[in-house]
């Protein structure tokens, strides 16, 4: 009897344990599920997406006005209010002796005259000093010219001046003022020499509104 009673309780023991182990393993999988679905949503991310829009790219820098304005300057080197307008270029040059060659050119106008100042194979060269007439052919783009005749210089130095007095500054002024883009030169003087560069019409207007 005693022994029948051990093994029937041994048997209920087991048969616990089996049902035990049976609900351990339909309880685990439901308690994951259910924690599963009342976990919190992840918060959404802070971080903005890049904007995928390109960098604005900046605006050209208008080109500089070739005809600069300045102020003349007194015999102490103390600056003045009265001003001119210079141009610089580089042409080419013949005489007697050589052909084409290096010339560098400055145009000074102010509200008076105008001069042009010629060196002849380097910058540093003087100016060169014309004797006799001196002719001026100037041609814009659309072919309309203009022919002037100067007989004196722009200062002590040389150059070749061209005055207002016989009306030349003034067609000068007004065949810049109409022309656009390039306008040709070609200047003679008496020694036979003959000089050519170009003058840019570009800025000409609003240097001249300057003086």
């Amino acid at each position: 009897m005693d022994t029948f009673c051990c093994v029937w309780i041994t048997f209920d023991i087991w048969y616990e344990l089996i049902n035990f182990n049976m609900i351990r393993k339909i309880l685990f999988p439901l308690f994951l599920f259910l924690v599963s679905c009342n976990s919190p949503e992840p918060p959404a991310s802070s971080v903005k997406p890049k904007s995928s829009s390109k960098a604005k790219t900046a605006a050209p820098k208008p080109a500089p006005n070739p005809w600069v304005v300045k102020n003349y300057t007194d015999a102490n080197g103390n600056t003045t209010d009265r001003k001119y307008a210079r141009f610089d270029a580089e042409g080419t040059f013949s005489d007697t002796a050589i052909s084409n060659d290096y010339l560098s050119i400055m145009i000074m106008l102010n509200k008076e005259n105008a001069g042009i100042l010629l060196r002849k194979s380097k910058k540093s060269n003087p100016v060169e000093k014309h004797t006799g007439t001196v002719r001026i052919n100037m041609k814009n783009s659309s072919g309309k010219e203009l022919e002037m005749i100067s007989s004196r210089g722009w200062n002590k130095s040389g150059g070749i001046l061209i005055e207002q007095n016989n009306n030349d500054y003034s067609q000068f002024r007004i065949l810049m003022m109409q022309s656009e883009g390039v306008v040709s030169v070609e200047i003679r003087d008496e020694s036979s020499a003959v000089y050519n560069f170009n003058l840019v019409a570009t800025g000409f207007g609003d240097a001249l509104s300057q003086l």
